[in-house]
């Protein structure tokens, strides 16, 4: 089990053809993103010198408070239910730790997922709510701050895949079919979006927060 950077990384090609398994995506969209996104790593969880299992880790910071946002965690489906996502988000727990980083985000994919990831510690922290993207934007108590190399990311894939993307008060924001945006919110159950794992004092306090994370890879 080893961090790699993706760049350089031997496994790339099995990280790919997971990838693509688990989410659909054509492999030129998949080598576009790990080629343009300078800023991503790859965890990924092997067996016998196999790739079984990766996930994706990217800087961010939250009240000036450095930590990870993971994304794209999954399993080959030849390998699932062996507990090995279980081992993944462990691996990815302690390369956060090694790195100096005191919390790990994430967006879960479906609602279910909020109760998945809670037996590993996350707690939600994140509040977001649809809105018509011709309205204000609300302004966030605090907010997710990507590194550079994301919002350099989403430019790029926005001038190659024309994904469409508003630009707000300094802000970009993904906007989705029927024309609508992920906007900040006050905390409520229903308006719950993402969660965080604190792995030290300083992060503990962000899960007490009104927090706001937006442009996620899910």
């Amino acid at each position: 089990m080893i961090l790699v950077n993706i760049e350089n990384g031997y496994l790339r090609g099995s990280a790919v053809a997971l990838w693509k398994e688990a989410f659909g995506d054509s492999e030129e969209y998949i080598n576009f993103f790990l080629d343009t996104h300078k800023g991503c790593t790859l965890v990924p969880l092997t067996e016998n010198g196999e790739l079984v299992s990766a996930l994706y880790l990217i800087d961010g910071t939250l009240n000036n408070v450095d930590g990870f946002y993971l994304f794209a965690a999954a399993t080959f489906k030849a390998h699932r239910s062996k507990g090995y996502m279980a081992k993944l988000l462990k691996l990815a727990q302690e390369t956060a730790k090694q790195n100096g980083r005191s919390f790990i985000a994430l967006v879960p994919a479906e609602k279910s997922l909020f109760d998945y990831y809670s037996r590993f510690g996350y707690k939600t922290a994140f509040y977001a709510k649809k809105q018509m993207k011709n309205l204000p934007v609300p302004d966030a108590q605090n907010r997710f701050m990507w590194c550079g190399e994301h919002i350099e990311y989403i430019k790029a894939e926005h001038e190659k895949y024309g994904t469409d993307i508003l630009q707000a008060d300094g802000e970009i924001y993904s906007v989705f079919d029927g024309g609508y945006i992920k906007v900040p919110c006050e905390k409520a159950e229903k308006y719950r979006y993402g969660m965080l794992l604190p792995l030290d004092g300083k992060a503990e306090k962000l899960v007490q927060l009104n927090s706001y994370i937006g442009l996620t890879m899910e």
